[in-house]
């Protein structure tokens, strides 16, 4: 998951030992009610992965991102786990992420538009022709940066383009 505070949490459904995945937040996390049974928590239901609507069952507690928590039989140990496992999220610094979009000039005019916050009826004003590169950076404050519009990243004199046909360059 990109989100720097969401968990990964693995369930398996008592009897049927289906697996259900969810990506939670701490906070989400401590919404759900756990008993213990034995060395294992068991949850009455678990919520969806916007953390809004509720599936009823019995559900064992198998992993918390990824490690596994077979035989903890404390939901508060488990909360605490997931508070540590929140904690380290926080204090992670994220990876540079970059994403290449290849698409009609209109879709990346429009993009631009939109992230720099200009007003999109505007975005047939902007030039760009095909073949063009634009580098758009959004920053972890979520500002947005254009560090090049429409380039074609080229050296080559105009003359040597294919689709030059005249004859005065």
């Amino acid at each position: 998951q990109i989100l720097k505070d969401v968990i990964h949490f693995t369930f398996s459904a008592s009897g049927t030992g289906k697996k259900h995945e969810r990506y939670w937040t701490a906070k989400e996390f401590a919404r759900l009610d756990g008993a213990t049974e034995g060395d294992r928590v068991v949850f009455p239901f678990l919520l969806d992965d916007d953390a809004k609507k509720r599936t009823e069952g019995r559900f064992l507690m198998d992993a918390i991102a990824g490690t596994e928590f077979k035989g903890v039989g404390d939901k508060a140990a488990l909360q605490a786990v997931v508070e540590e496992k929140a904690k380290q999220l926080k204090k992670k610094v994220p990876e540079k992420q970059m994403e290449i979009f290849v698409v009609h000039q209109n879709i990346i005019r429009y993009m631009f538009m939109r992230l720099m916050q200009f007003d999109t009826t505007a975005w047939l004003n902007f030039g760009g022709g095909n073949c063009t590169m634009t580098q758009l950076r959004i920053k972890r404050t979520g500002d947005v940066s254009c560090d090049f519009f429409g380039d074609h990243g080229s050296m080559m004199p105009v003359s040597h383009y294919t689709f030059n046909k005249s004859p005065d360059v």
